[in-house]
């Protein structure tokens, strides 16, 4: 029997990256959203719609766009594209082979274009009269990440990072490449997330604590520090040589010959993304206004010279988002996470009615308690609760329930019920190794976080008894940081006495056990990357292993859940490992494939599987179920 597509539960805007230039003296505006594919808008700031907008085929993310005279240049999924009034689209192809994942753009005075990726941390070049891609290689050994850049008189800044903040000047000629030291009370935290230069001052935050420090190159010194910026660059500057930032959640405006900071009239609760300049606008038809584009779309457009500014809404449409988490909540609705894009959508499969929200972030995880739907949005581990039976209204209702950040957690991957808690598992932030357990009383809203149960692992699935909670770990950590052990731990903890009993290796040679489920005798059932084994918890030895699916540990650049989940039903194990949906008769020892191209799992009371591919939702009947019926 073939799968039953429901649809596509969610549908969103994640513009994080824009440029702004001229068509026939007009102000345009280039924004991509993040989707399935990215989308190119462009943008007139003094109308109401877009002027048009393009697929960018095979990206599904974008993170840097750039004007040069010889046109629009954006970074996709390891793919550089051009975009021109005159041509369109141009797919330019494979920026450095084996790097999938672009971040910011550059461009110099030559028209060259850079950029900086993931994994491989490297730095590419773009010659637009050659149409040559040059590599530059790894910016910083160990670092995975080359996150942002400035060019400035035949240097190329980048900065690094996630083990610890880097900045690289690279000769763009040779290739020579040197480090800027960085203030020392930096050097403890994890990367150069943004990096400007505007007046021979390069200007930088850094993250996780969000401080601008500003360094003369010239002089070569470090000159100013400013706390609780946010963005993701500064501004080009005004005619007075100002610049422009987010911080304390208002534009503020930054004097760089004395140091004065002045706080605008405009609130800005999110992140700026990109900066630019108008001329004429409505606004302000004798002077220039600073633009931005939100995240969801909407244009801000600040006079700076009344204080004074305007929003508009170009109504741009979103595209289908993948999707992340399902979980069941209240009133049997199945609830479905967004990626990237984020996104919150409910199936009732009673009525078949898909409702989607936008507003909430990219939800890794989630579990239902007492009619109140938990969300685990990256980053940060931010567990948001979410009242079905009340309005939604981001910010009220989700709300922020408590975070994690402060324990150095990223990722809420692993949900399970322990007693009247519920527990939660983590992987830690960027470049840091070791997840953690939470402890959650939904009641009360008490919690414990207990960090350090399996060294050096994140806690990626968790499955719990009566008394006994079990933890299955992965060998990797935040991004951005290679593992220091080879093999993934299985955990038991004693909920009452809040202690780990056993820690022990159930599989030599698996590197992450992103699933785990109890059977009907108590005993442990869990996934590696293609492996299902049997666990007794009684005599801690390791009963079977059957092979589901093959799997390259050593092409993995990490590997946390990866869409393995696994489910116990009256003796049939269903599960998804690397795509494969499948069940498992326990007592007759046989394994059915249903699904080659499918992940995340649920499971209804009728014996449907529930299950993603790609932006889509599927329904499958179970076979064990569709036999009981004949």
């Amino acid at each position: 029997m073939e799968a039953l597509r429901i649809g596509e539960p969610l549908n969103g805007l994640a513009v994080w990256a824009s440029a702004y230039g001229k068509r026939l003296g007009q102000d345009r505006i280039y924004a991509v959203s993040s989707g399935s594919p990215c989308m190119l808008f462009v943008l007139d700031p003094a109308g109401t719609r877009p002027v048009q907008q393009f697929a960018l085929e095979g990206s599904d993310h974008c993170w840097g766009v750039v004007a040069a005279a010889s046109g629009v240049y954006i970074g996709g999924s390891g793919i550089l594209y051009r975009f021109t009034h005159e041509q369109g689209i141009e797919n330019l192809g494979e920026m450095i082979p084996g790097e999938f994942y672009t971040w910011r753009l550059a461009a110099d005075n030559e028209g060259n274009i850079y950029g900086g990726c993931y994994p491989g941390g490297k730095v590419f070049q773009y010659n637009p009269s050659t149409g040559q891609f040059r590599d530059y290689g790894v910016m910083v050994d160990g670092e995975q990440y080359a996150r942002c850049m400035q060019a400035w008189k035949g240097k190329l800044y980048v900065g690094a990072g996630t083990r610890c903040p880097h900045i690289v000047e690279l000769d763009t000629e040779t290739g020579e490449r040197r480090e800027i030291s960085l203030p020392e009370e930096s050097r403890t935290e994890q990367l150069v997330y943004d990096l400007n230069i505007v007046h021979g001052k390069l200007i930088i935050r850094i993250t996780p604590s969000s401080r601008l420090y500003i360094y003369d190159l010239k002089l070569r010194r470090w000159e100013n520090s400013i706390d609780h910026v946010s963005g993701l660059s500064m501004s080009p500057p005004d005619r007075h040589g100002n610049i422009y930032f987010i911080k304390d959640d208002v534009l503020q405006r930054y004097a760089l010959a004395t140091g004065m900071l002045t706080p605008t009239s405009l609130a800005m609760p999110e992140p700026a993304g990109d900066y630019g300049w108008l001329e004429g606008h409505p606004l302000n038809p004798r002077g220039s206004c600073l633009a931005g584009v939100h995240r969801d779309g909407t244009c801000w457009i600040y006079d700076p010279e009344n204080d004074r500014h305007t929003v508009i809404d170009f109504m741009l449409q979103g595209q289908p988002v993948h999707l992340q988490s399902l979980a069941w909540g209240p009133e049997g609705k199945l609830y479905i996470g967004g990626y990237f894009a984020g996104g919150l959508a409910s199936f009732d499969p009673a009525t078949s009615e898909i409702v989607s929200r936008r507003g909430i972030g990219q939800i890794e995880g989630m579990m239902e308690a007492g009619g109140i739907m938990y969300l685990g949005v990256y980053p940060k581990a931010n567990i948001f609760a979410y009242d079905p039976s009340r309005e939604w209204n981001p910010g009220l209702n989700p709300r922020l329930a408590f975070s994690l950040q402060g324990e150095e957690q990223d990722r809420a991957f692993a949900w399970t019920r322990a007693g009247e808690e519920l527990a939660i598992g983590t992987v830690p932030s960027y470049g840091r190794h070791g997840g953690a357990l939470t402890l959650l009383h939904p009641g009360t809203g008490v919690r414990g976080v207990f960090r350090g149960l399996l060294p050096q692992q994140s806690i990626v699935s968790l499955a719990a008894g009566q008394e006994l909670l079990f933890a299955g770990g992965s060998v990797w950590g935040g991004l951005g940081i290679a593992p220091e052990r080879k093999e993934a731990s299985l955990m038991i903890w004693d909920v009452n006495s809040r202690r780990k009993v056993w820690e022990g290796v159930p599989v030599p040679g698996e590197k992450a056990i992103p699933a785990l489920a109890l059977d009907d005798e108590g005993k442990v059932w869990g996934l590696t990357a293609g492996l299902l084994f049997l666990f007794d918890p009684f005599t801690l030895k390791t009963e079977r292993t059957v092979q589901v699916s093959p799997a390259d540990w050593e092409g993995m650049t990490h590997f946390w859940r990866g869409g393995n989940e696994l489910l116990y039903r009256e003796g049939i194990l269903y599960g998804v490992a690397m795509n494969t949906l499948f069940q498992y008769d326990v007592r007759q020892g046989r394994l059915e494939v249903l699904d080659e191209d499918a992940r995340l799992l649920a499971a209804d009371g009728e014996g449907g599987l529930f299950f993603a591919r790609s932006t889509a939702l599927y329904r499958m009947q179970a076979l064990a179920a569709r036999q009981e019926e004949l």
